[in-house]
């Protein structure tokens, strides 16, 4: 049996997009039926090549995980029943690659080639059984060569009794090849043209600036908080590389901010946080109807108590302060005073320590304080007076004004847009190029074997 992973991999990717539509399916059929049992473990022919059960079988799994990452019922017999049939379809496809490899030669292999798969395969081989012995062999740094030997064998052992082996591996390798060698030839007139990149960039500019243009929130959510990981820094979040979508529009309203970070005690700080917290919540609380004498503490937080806390972590760093503002006034660069001074890290990376943080009046990512004092002053150059924020002291300078509008279309972008414009063509062709293959095999389906409706 042929086990198709690399091409099964670029089949189901292009079903994802027809997911909905075997959905629908399932969700007109009438009450669920047992599956019709072919009589035979043939299946289908193709062009007199048989296409059996088992290969079938195979497919319709990795379907079946597929759709149920996905969330469907795949306990309806209705469902299974369409994806045997879908599972079919594709077996059908693979062996009209593998007889388009075939007659074109490229099943052929020259003895370099061959040489760089059986590596290939001995590498993943390898890579596989010293897996298995690290989760299963029970092995420890104190363990004789005996026991290692004992576990590389029972390693074997397993591997072999769930169905792997070197040489399904090395044939697995081997079959990946031809499909690359096939589906190369299929997709090779797929082409991107640079008005079909610009047009593509317009549209993504066109969608962001209704998406964002008056919804801050999504906007930072989207390019800032959405990916697998954000880092947190003094000033709130900072976008990490690839982190984020890709963005193509910038609302109104954005500056690009820089500071100089100070840092203080962490008991004047730790003070002044839960003095503010304990003054919130004494306010909430008397706010609300239920509200009764014993709901607020013996001895309330005051304005006055947090005003001096506050007050008290400004006065530890005043002489750091003074000495800060006698250079601005010497006529020192703020960005050489953020060096000497600052404490985030973010001020000593790209584009950050060029272009500042983007903040807006509405951002949900920068601390309150630090948003705040970024629209304390009106104009570019201005230095707003210090502020306490949730890491220490930040003395805030309005560095310019962010362009609002479409971004630049960069090499990157270009890049990202092209090779998503050419994967899309290439799945077209591929589905075009199989449609006429399929036109002029011959194929015949078992007794008993429904095709699945195109």
């Amino acid at each position: 049996m042929k086990k198709f992973s690399h091409l099964l991999a670029l089949l189901l990717a292009a079903m994802l997009c027809v997911v909905p539509a075997l959905g629908a399916l399932a969700e007109a059929t009438d009450a669920p039926t047992e599956a019709s049992e072919a009589p035979t473990d043939v299946m289908a022919t193709v062009n007199g090549v048989a296409v059996i059960r088992e290969t079938m079988d195979a497919i319709a799994q990795n379907l079946l995980y597929t759709y149920s990452q996905y969330g469907y019922d795949t306990t309806d017999e209705a469902f299974l029943k369409q994806l045997d049939q879908l599972a079919l379809e594709y077996a059908i496809q693979f062996e009209l690659i593998w007889q388009k490899a075939t007659e074109w030669g490229m099943d052929q292999f020259t003895e370099e080639e061959a040489a760089a798969l059986e590596a290939e395969a001995t590498e993943q081989w390898t890579e596989l059984v010293d897996t298995y012995v690290t989760y299963y062999g029970g092995l420890t740094d104190e363990s004789t060569d005996e026991e290692k030997l004992a576990a590389q064998t029972s390693a074997l052992a397993g591997l072999e009794a769930m169905g792997y082996t070197e040489e399904l591996i090395r044939q697995d390798i081997r079959e990946n090849a031809i499909y690359d060698r096939v589906q190369a030839e299929m997709v090779k007139d797929a082409t991107v043209t640079d008005a079909e990149i610009q047009a593509a960039f317009d549209e993504k500019v066109k969608s962001d600036e209704a998406a964002y243009k008056e919804d801050i929130a999504s906007y930072e959510y989207m390019t800032q908080y959405y990916g697998e990981s954000y880092d947190a820094n003094p000033a709130g979040y900072v976008t990490a590389e690839n982190n984020g979508t890709t963005n193509y529009y910038v609302p109104e309203g954005y500056r690009g901010i820089t500071h100089i970070l100070l840092d203080v005690d962490d008991e004047l700080l730790n003070n002044y946080q839960t003095l503010a917290a304990s003054l919130e919540e004494q306010e909430e609380v008397e706010d609300t109807d239920e509200a009764t004498a014993t709901d607020v503490e013996e001895a309330p937080v005051t304005q006055a108590d947090v005003d001096a806390a506050y007050a008290a972590i400004l006065a530890s760093v005043q002489p750091t302060i003074d000495e800060i503002n006698a250079k601005l006034a010497a006529g020192t660069p703020f960005a050489d005073l953020i060096r000497e001074y600052g404490n985030d890290p973010g001020m000593e990376s790209e584009p950050y320590a060029t272009e500042g943080y983007s903040v807006h009046m509405d951002s949900i990512v920068w601390d309150p304080a630090f948003t705040k004092a970024a629209f304390s002053v009106n104009n570019v150059g201005d230095v707003a007076q210090p502020v306490v924020g949730s890491y220490g002291v930040h003395i805030v300078y309005y560095l310019r004004d962010v362009p609002a509008g479409p971004v630049a279309l960069t090499d990157d972008i270009k890049a990202d847009l092209q090779a998503d414009l050419l994967t899309d063509k290439e799945y077209d062709l591929f589905d075009t190029t199989m449609a006429t293959w399929r036109s002029e095999a011959v194929i015949t389906y078992a007794e008993g074997v429904e095709p699945l409706e195109q």
